[in-house]
């Protein structure tokens, strides 16, 4: 009887500490809710009043957010818990009472998320079993709901020039447009000359003055333009998606372009672009909604491009595990196309349109840093402008994958090479920690097997991506072809970042002039180099064999390998030049009148 009475006390006291610990997580993820929309609340105001350097440390300082909160939630719950601390069952009942608490909280998901999070950080390296997180059951994820209340509608039955009209003065703006009726003008025609090759359906209703503009009640902001999406409709549900972009200049707003139609809007939306702030506290419908206008967007990437990075993270590993579920046994983790790493080791898997990378336990030579300086050039680049230059990335501790899908050749160089970020645990791989982006064309393979105009395109947009990046403050490094990737849109996004690193800490100097000719013969270096130097007329090797390949660059970026055309964007830098970024090509562009 007595020993009944104290498993009783333990089981009640478990309970109370189990509650604590469940409100504890749940102010957390309120505090974190709140302040991540507080600083997306001020998006409009600074794009009015122009302040982009402030849109980008707002950029920067809500990036910080989540994982503040989950420190903070972490410290008290220490506390809290105190011996029940490492406890799994205490942890088991927490989750329980957490999940009833949120069941049917607007951001379920992602409170769900905010969960993970913290038990994560406490038990960092100790065995997490899936039954303390929130992951894999169907219960844990979202059913796509109604996004009626996002949105706002706009008869035809008045004309398609009226209802225009009215979708942009409906906009509420404390800056007047300085040219409205000729952005009205040119806004009909691209959007009727869009629907005339896109949607044959929408655009006989336009002319009809039949259907409907459908918009989303939030703008979306990113660097220094604000973007308006929504899609025109038909009776018989057809529709053309459209985003349209709204600069801020000096005489006022202007509209500078709109991109229709679901491959178009994903060039917004793309993984090399910065994430952007939309006023909502219904961050899930968003992307209901914006899983509408672009069908073949992963709920994932959505969740990422509006800032709810950690959640993405989440909505990727159920991705993940459902791809490989489904698809044939006989696709196998491989090493990834491509020049193997010095620092990573890369691999992939057939189907995927992802790569997963490892830090390697020892680097090739000369390469000299650790793990820790790789670790922090990455989350450099997260916190960067990245200016639709560099790869997104998302970091994963303790990801596990199915031990049976590796290739013998890579599970042995895997052992080889990561085997200190390597767990495997009966029929699964788990890598302690590991990076994953978007699988693309490594350059340095592309122009091997590209027409003479691709080629030709290719390099051109080499430069852009180089030039883009100096203006963004950020120095690639090793600019070797084989670090830069080709997205599916032939665009060249820059995807190594172990030698990354701010442009203004860089020394670009030119090759001192040789005494005589024994020096330049020698094989050591005649003159003293500091780590920071840059010699800028050396970056020609970066071509290697390919000749008409630097011959079209040189043609178009020859100053590049110049040290004034380095020293001038630092000093463009130092004088707070902010460079304009535009997702959209520019021959979108309205043209002035």
């Amino acid at each position: 009887m007595p020993n009944t009475l104290i498993d009783d006390s333990n089981n009640a006291l478990q309970k109370v500490i189990a509650t604590k610990l469940a409100r504890a997580v749940f102010a957390g993820f309120d505090a974190m809710f709140a302040e991540f929309l507080n600083i997306t609340l001020g998006a409009q105001s600074r794009f009015e009043q122009r302040q982009y350097h402030d849109v980008q440390r707002a950029m920067r300082d809500r990036l910080q957010v989540y994982e503040r909160q989950v420190k903070n939630v972490s410290e008290a719950v220490k506390i809290i818990a105190y011996q029940e601390l490492d406890c799994p069952h205490t942890w088991q009942l927490a989750k329980n009472i957490y999940g009833d608490m949120v069941e049917h909280h607007e951001n379920k998901p992602i409170a769900h998320t905010f969960f993970n999070s913290t038990f994560g950080a406490i038990w960092d390296d100790k065995k997490i079993r899936t039954v303390h997180l929130f992951v894999l059951k169907a219960k844990y994820r979202s059913e796509p709901r109604s996004f009626e209340s996002l949105v706002s509608r706009i008869s035809l039955q008045n004309g398609f020039e009226t209802a225009i009209s009215q979708l942009i003065t409906t906009q509420m703006f404390r800056v007047p447009f300085c040219q409205l009726n000729a952005d009205l003008k040119r806004l009909k025609q691209t959007l009727m000359q869009g629907a005339k090759h896109q949607c044959k359906q929408v655009y006989e209703l336009i002319n009809l003055n039949d259907g409907f503009i459908e918009y989303a009640n939030s703008l979306f902001f990113r660097n220094k333009a604000c973007y308006l999406i929504g899609r025109c409709i038909a009776k018989n549900g057809d529709n053309m998606p459209f985003a349209i972009a709204i600069l801020n200049t000096e005489k006022g707003l202007k509209i500078d372009a709109v991109m229709m139609g679901a491959d178009q809007l994903s060039l917004l939306f793309g993984f090399a672009r910065t994430y952007f702030m939309v006023d909502t506290d219904q961050p899930a419908r968003y992307v209901d909604y914006l899983s509408v206008l672009m069908p073949h967007k992963k709920r994932f990437e959505l969740f990422n491009a509006i800032g709810f990075i950690k959640h993405a993270k989440t909505e990727f590993y159920r991705y993940k595990v459902d791809t490989t579920k489904n698809s044939p046994t006989s696709f196998k983790y491989v090493n990834a196309p491509g020049t193997p790493g010095m620092v990573m080791l890369v691999f992939t898997i057939e189907g995927s349109d992802y790569v997963y990378k490892v830090i390697k336990d020892k680097f090739s030579a000369p390469k000299t840093a650790t793990k820790a300086q790789v670790k922090e050039k990455y989350n450099f680049v997260k916190q960067a402008d990245r200016v639709g230059r560099l790869v997104d990335t998302h970091e994963f501790r303790y990801l596990a994958f199915d031990l049976s899908r590796f290739s013998k050749e890579l599970l042995t160089q895997m052992k080889t090479h990561i085997g200190s970020s390597l767990v495997i645990s009966g029929k699964a791989l788990i890598l302690k920690h590991v990076y994953v982006e978007r699988k693309m064309t490594p350059l340095n393979l592309y122009i091997n097997h590209c027409d003479k105009h691709a080629l030709d395109h290719v390099m051109l947009d080499y430069g852009k991506a180089i030039k883009d990046l100096a203006g963004a403050n950020i120095f690639p490094g090793d600019m070797l072809m084989k670090n830069f990737g080709v997205t599916r849109w032939g665009r060249v996004v820059f995807y190594d970042f172990d030698e990354i690193c701010p442009l203004t800490q860089c020394n670009f100097r030119d090759v001192p002039q040789t005494q005589n000719t024994l020096e330049e013969l020698s094989s050591h270096s005649y003159f003293d180099i500091d780590e920071n130097d840059i010699f800028p007329s050396q970056f020609k090797v970066f071509f290697s064999a390919n000749t008409h390949a630097f011959e079209y660059f040189n043609t178009h970026h020859s100053d590049l390998f110049t040290t004034a055309f380095w020293q001038q964007c630092q000093q463009q830098i130092q004088n707070g030049f902010l460079p304009d970024v535009y997702p959209y090509k520019q021959s979108w562009r309205f043209k002035p009148e």
